[in-house]
């Protein structure tokens, strides 16, 4: 009898699902990434994790997470080496919401990355299961970069997306490299928070 599989913890998700072979009609398979798999690209290949690190921050063994990655990689290569249509699965039952703003009870308004709290939302089923907040270290250090300490900041708390009124282009480049993307919005309600995946 086959041994029950573990959950793995993924965090990543991605902002586009579908990828097709742009100048060929595409192979009638399709290929689909689990969704484990899609998070150990994002670890190891976006974020340059070394596989020890990755595998504890997805919960499972190293040759656990070394069986995810060659799987993945090996299905990435046979889709665009051979013409197929790539799935991303996406599990969209919790994320997490990073924004930066003025005030410690009421976060949704003037918000900008030098803002004095960083608010981190994690949302399940489009329910906010947990709220915190910290101070912002760029409120304590005015010399300090957004893209040097919110974007390793915001990877560590697995952010999903960040909610901001004005973003510089080196800050929102550094977040999109990390696979965080940016919402520019100068004011949003929990309701639009709920709804945002």
């Amino acid at each position: 009898m086959a041994r029950q599989k573990c959950k793995r913890f993924t965090s990543f998700r991605p902002p586009c699902c579908q990828f097709h072979p742009n100048n060929i009609k595409p192979a009638k398979e399709s290929i689909t990434l689990l969704s484990e798999e899609v998070e150990a690209l994002y670890l190891m290949d976006l974020l340059e994790l070394y596989q020890e690190e990755a595998a504890l921050k997805m919960e499972v063994s190293r040759p656990t997470f070394a069986r995810i990655i060659k799987s993945a990689r090996h299905k990435v290569a046979l889709a665009i080496l051979g013409g197929h249509t790539l799935h991303l699965e996406n599990s969209k039952e919790r994320y997490v919401v990073a924004l930066c703003s003025e005030s410690e009870t009421s976060p949704y308004i003037g918000l900008s990355p030098k803002s004095k709290y960083i608010h981190f939302f994690t949302l399940d089923n489009h329910q906010i299961s947990e709220q915190h907040f910290i101070e912002n270290p760029l409120f304590r250090d005015a010399n300090a970069k957004p893209p040097l300490l919110l974007s390793e900041l915001f990877v560590n708390h697995r952010v999903n997306i960040f909610i901001t009124g004005t973003i510089g282009q080196g800050f929102k480049s550094t977040l999109s490299a990390k696979g965080i993307p940016v919402l520019l919005k100068e004011i949003i309600t929990e309701e639009e928070i709920k709804a945002l995946w």
